[in-house]
């Protein structure tokens, strides 16, 4: 049975070439599209190809990094450079970039989505942060790299490590197109301290990575307005106002994202994200242009930006008619590239956040209806797969972690609307789960040999929403007995983090607070106990788009920027054992307005209030709950959001996995 809230039983339903997008692909790639034409990039200083999706060849093994080390080096040299960075970016500034960028991975085999290099004459240095920290040990491991592990006693991070380590006069380079004008600000002030020059080069990558990707350039479709809830031209319209308060000529919208959004448009040019390379300038007093690959473009994309007075023009003449637009021109230096400001010198105007960034983050009617639409889907399919799971672990079956999640992904393929993963799945048993953002291959899945601990965290793209989601599960014949026998701890610390969660979820704080002023919360109970984990309790989601998204975010030394109405967080305290298990239990969260319900219809005293609603409908494993350290209101809690789950999901289910869904969310007994 199909769920149709959001008016999307089958593919018929879906705008003209949609369903393209929707191929069951694990990563929900395009196959087999034409190779468009050559563009030059004058940011890239070179000529760059467009091309449909490609595959990586194998990431430069150890045995090559030596070579590649000393050929940068050569070239460093020749450019009077002292030091090097390489960042995990674009010139659009995404966390998911295009094959064609990924060089910090391409240099030192470290593929994380996080991290940065920093090469000097005699050393190198990886950096990233506490989520990648056992899988960047692995991948410098008998390597020239360095890790350097983010935020710990004793370790600096790369700006204050090379003042450290370069004179007086010195010179540090880095590709102007793959680092932000808010990076560059900041690291320029760091070196300048100690007469460090910080300077915009060219791509050493264009000549020292042989066979490099071509840029990607999958076709563009329509998302229409019922999906929606507001056309492009009213979008642009809303930005245009910004542009009026601010006396700005134009705003240049960098990230691809934010572009989707503005102009009701998906792409598929970067893995996960439903997005597609291009710039946007958005003058006062003229039709918008969307500077991309024209040919790429779908009918109804065509039709839809007609529509909305938009222009369309090749990528590639982007740079020289920036140069010529009359200023002020507004940007994000937090999403806008140093080689763009470069562009617009004294004509630049900062703006931070940039006006679609918020706009995007407050979900309208029509999304959170959709959305909603979207978690059930969701939920139907994390259900089949537990329940095939718990079937699985009774028969005995041969499994690993590759399996696990191949299973998960064909439960979310089978749905209609269902298009991409959202993310690369964390499928880890065990001591594996303990690694944040675990990756698995083939030659390194582990087996699954009961009893065990698994945590699954995944999430898709479906054409009505984006959905992520963790659980933490027991995989055990006898019904838990046996995982905790293994693993005697894990209930108290599985009941922790699950004490936490509740309490962010059942949150009321007054409005105009940032996410890092309430991160505590879900802390207080682990800190209570001694323990606590090292990522942040939450960050935004896009709709049908990025599943990171901001302004906002839950964690300590988060941005100012407030939690408002409509916008979509995750809520996921975690805590991880080194080389037994890591549990973290996630569901996605919406801001809301709350009301006093002892006086709803006045005008409240102390001003208002937000809450959170719950919209992940997926059984938390009652098995590894101590319900004796949960308070009755908490109890309460579990129960209610079980029932709930079970009373929207059943209808869609087997009656095998209808009565497996009963026995998931029976009430906790004290």
């Amino acid at each position: 049975m199909s769920i149709t809230r959001c008016h999307l039983p089958s593919r018929e339903y879906l705008p003209p070439g949609l369903a393209a997008l929707g191929l069951p692909h694990p990563c929900g790639a395009m196959r087999n599209l034409p190779v468009l034409s050559p563009s030059v990039n004058r940011f890239r200083r070179g000529l760059i190809k467009f091309s449909p999706h490609g595959t990586m060849r194998a990431m430069n093994k150890r045995d090559t990094r030596a070579q590649l080390l000393h050929d940068l080096r050569i070239w460093m040299n020749r450019e009077g450079l002292d030091a090097f960075i390489v960042p995990s970016s674009d010139p659009h500034q995404g966390e998911y970039v295009p094959l064609r960028y990924q060089t910090r991975a391409y240099i030192s085999g470290f593929t994380g989505s996080a991290g940065t290099v920093v090469i000097t004459a005699t050393e190198a240095g990886l950096w990233t942060d506490f989520r990648y920290f056992l899988e960047a040990a692995a991948a410098v491991e008998d390597s020239p790299f360095v890790l350097h592990r983010q935020n710990t006693p004793g370790t600096s991070d790369y700006p204050q490590w090379l003042s450290e380590r370069l004179e007086a006069g010195d010179t540090v380079g880095f590709d102007g197109s793959m680092a932000t004008e808010a990076w560059y600000d900041s690291v320029r002030r760091i070196l300048g301290d100690r007469g460090v020059l910080l300077k915009s080069t060219a791509d050493p990558f264009e000549d020292l990575w042989p066979d490099r990707p071509d840029l990607p350039a999958a076709p563009v479709e329509s998302l229409d307005v019922r999906f929606t809830g507001e056309s492009a031209h009213a979008r642009i319209t809303r930005i245009r106002r910004e542009l009026r308060r601010h006396d700005a000529r134009a705003h240049v919208v960098s990230t691809l994202d934010d572009i989707a959004w503005i102009l009701n448009l998906r792409g598929n040019d970067v893995e996960f994200n439903p997005v597609f390379l291009a710039y946007l300038l958005i003058p006062e007093a003229e039709p918008a242009r969307l500077y991309t690959e024209p040919t790429r473009l779908r009918p109804d994309a065509l039709t839809a930006l007609k529509a909305a007075d938009v222009e369309v023009r090749e990528y590639e003449r982007f740079p020289e008619e920036l140069e010529s637009f009359p200023g002020p021109v507004m940007i994000d230096p937090d999403r806008t590239s140093h080689a763009v400001a470069q562009t617009l010198g004294s004509r630049l105007l900062r703006v931070q956040p940039q006006p679609s960034t918020v706009f995007k983050a407050r979900k309208n009617t029509t999304e959170i209806r959709c959305l909603k639409t979207a978690h059930e889907r969701d939920g139907v399919a994390m259900v089949r797969f537990l329940a095939w799971l718990d079937r699985t672990a009774r028969e005995g079956s041969a499994q690993d972690e590759l399996t696990l999640a191949s299973k998960l992904r064909e439960f979310r393929a089978a749905d209609p609307a269902y298009v991409s993963d959202s993310f690369a799945y964390v499928s880890g048993l065990n001591g594996n789960g303990a690694i944040v953002h675990y990756s698995t291959t083939r030659e390194s899945a582990a087996k699954l040999e009961q009893p065990a601990i698994y945590l699954t965290d995944s999430g898709a793209q479906y054409r009505d929403g984006t959905t992520d989601i963790t659980r933490t599960v027991a995989i055990d014949a006898t019904g838990g007995a046996a995982v905790v026998d293994r693993f005697p701890e894990v209930r108290e610390d599985f009941t922790l983090i699950l004490k936490g969660h509740i309490a962010l979820a059942r949150l009321i704080f007054p409005v105009d607070k940032p996410g890092r002023e309430i991160d505590a919360i879900a802390r207080v109970p682990l800190w209570a106990r001694f323990r606590n984990y090292g990522h942040g309790t939450g960050h935004g989601v896009g709709y049908f788009l990025n599943v990171h998204e901001g302004p906002q975010k839950i964690a300590p030394g988060g941005p100012d920027y407030p939690l408002e109405a409509g916008m979509l967080c995750s809520n996921e305290p975690g805590l991880y054992r080194t080389g037994l298990y890591g549990i973290r239990t996630e569901n996605l969260v919406l801001v809301q307005h709350a009301s006093d319900p002892s006086n709803p219809e006045e005008t409240p005293p102390f001003g208002e209030f937000l809450s959170f609603e719950t919209i992940s409908l997926c059984p938390i494993d009652r098995r590894l709950v101590d319900p004796s350290l949960l308070t009755a209101e908490e109890r309460a809690w579990v129960d209610r959001y079980h029932r709930r789950v079970r009373e929207a999901l059943g209808e869609f289910l087997s009656r095998e996995d209808r009565e497996w869904l009963e026995g998931a969310t029976a009430p906790l007994e004290p």
